[in-house]
């Protein structure tokens, strides 16, 4: 009789302590609010060794090292910076675009989920570069277009994680490759996975499929398409994400 009386008093309390355990939310909720008022604080994103002191003619004194740090920190800063005009292709220490470059410097970057990089087109010799750090509960995207040298657009965008696990989807769904040692100059999106440890590219040139010219009558016309799982890529960071552009020149 005893020993059945301990079992039910054992089982009881533990049925009270169940009861009565607060629960724990261990996910990390989105406040995209809350997000815009970090990148909005006036020293967000800044490296105060050249911001407080560094003058326009300053800029171009700079070391190749110094100004490669500025260039990395502008693609990463929602809206335009102290400097963003100042890039050209003339002062010889300024940055030039270059894939190899853009995810050696983001690899293993714990704050930076994804990079990516589209080009060069023909527009000039111009880059799409896509940055996207997290930032308190949220992902913070930033996207450049870097024409001859020059920053001509800027935007950014907030995501939270469903986002970001979709355009994941989208790209796990690309004909990739392993980065070539050397510089491709085709046009191609070069990507930096942090959250699966990968980098990789896509050749947009050699992926594109031949189809029939529209509205000609001779079907022997060809003309070159992206394939559909790239124009998948394309649509996504196009018009799902949700840009606000902040920059243009």
């Amino acid at each position: 009789m005893r020993k059945q009386t301990i079992i039910l008093i054992t089982v009881t309390a533990l049925i009270a302590i169940l009861a009565f355990r607060p629960v724990i939310d261990n996910d990390c909720n989105c406040d995209k609010v809350a997000t815009e008022k970090i990148i909005k604080s006036k020293d967000f994103n800044k490296l105060p060794q050249f911001y407080d002191t560094l003058t326009d003619d300053g800029f171009y004194s700079l070391s190749a090292a110094d100004n490669r740090t500025l260039w990395y920190r502008d693609i990463e800063s929602p809206e335009e910076t102290k400097f963003t005009n100042l890039w050209n292709d003339y002062a010889p220490n300024n940055y030039h675009a270059a894939h190899l470059d853009y995810i050696k410097n983001y690899e293993g970057k714990d704050d930076i989920e994804l990079a990516f990089q589209f080009g060069p087109n023909s527009d000039l010799w111009a880059y799409h570069t896509f940055v996207i750090k997290k930032t308190d509960c949220c992902y913070l995207a930033t996207r450049t277009y870097f024409r001859h040298a020059r920053f001509t657009r800027k935007s950014y965008a907030i995501m939270d994680k469903s986002q970001l696990d979709s355009l994941f989807s989208v790209i796990n769904e690309q004909p990739v490759l392993p980065p070539d040692t050397t510089e491709t100059f085709d046009y191609c999106g070069y990507f930096c996975d942090n959250r699966n440890k990968k980098k990789f590219y896509i050749n947009f040139e050699e992926s594109s499929i031949l189809t029939p010219v529209p509205n000609q009558p001779d079907t022997t016309f060809k003309q070159q398409v992206p394939r559909p799982e790239i124009n998948r890529l394309y649509d996504f960071v196009d018009r799902k994400i949700k840009w606000i552009q902040t920059y243009s020149l």
